[in-house]
């Protein structure tokens, strides 16, 4: 059912799994399952707290024994973790390429990665959480930038104003003109 691949998308479909249906896993994240599927499906962008949540759900089977494996390694390869542009970076050289430290080729929340650059260690969902609250910040750092340049264009521009104000004057529910 998943159609965009994505850490979201994946996650979602582990956590469906861990929980045994769609439906158990939407009552756990208190959202409606057709809310639910169009994260699944990449249709919709789910909430960064539902996310942390799920990252949380999915430790806690790690931690009871259940396979939980969110990625197969290859001998050697570099890992690296993307949201988007965004890529996770080390805490301590802002390295991008990590190294599984567990010895096998599963990559689990609770697996422990080392940065290849400078060997710092770090538990692979701490680091996808930490992704996960950049790409807000830098999401919401985007929109307040697009708003500032939406405001000087305005601000130079007698014609852009014009329409703006044409279009609101538009959009008055009835009944505000008159007095």
């Amino acid at each position: 059912m998943v159609l965009a691949d994505t850490i979201y998308t994946r996650t979602l479909a582990r956590a469906a799994e861990a929980q045994g249906s769609t439906q158990s896993l939407a009552s756990l994240l208190r959202v409606p399952e057709n809310t639910l599927l169009r994260w699944m499906s990449g249709r919709a962008q789910m909430p960064l707290q539902a996310f942390l949540k799920l990252i949380e759900v999915l430790a806690d089977h790690e931690k009871k024994g259940a396979d939980t494996t969110i990625e197969e390694c290859k001998d050697g390869a570099p890992i690296t973790v993307k949201m988007g542009e965004l890529l996770a970076r080390c805490a301590k050289c802002d390295g991008s390429e990590l190294a599984a430290t567990n010895g096998t080729s599963r990559l689990t929340f609770t697996s422990e990665v080392a940065c290849r650059a400078c060997g710092e260690r770090v538990i692979y969902g701490d680091l996808v959480a930490q992704l996960a609250k950049d790409a807000v910040l830098h999401s919401r750092t985007l929109t307040a930038q697009r708003g500032r340049r939406q405001a000087a264009m305005l601000k130079s521009s007698p014609k852009l104003r014009a329409l703006r104000e044409k279009s609101m004057a538009e959009k008055k529910p009835l009944g505000e003109d008159a007095e």
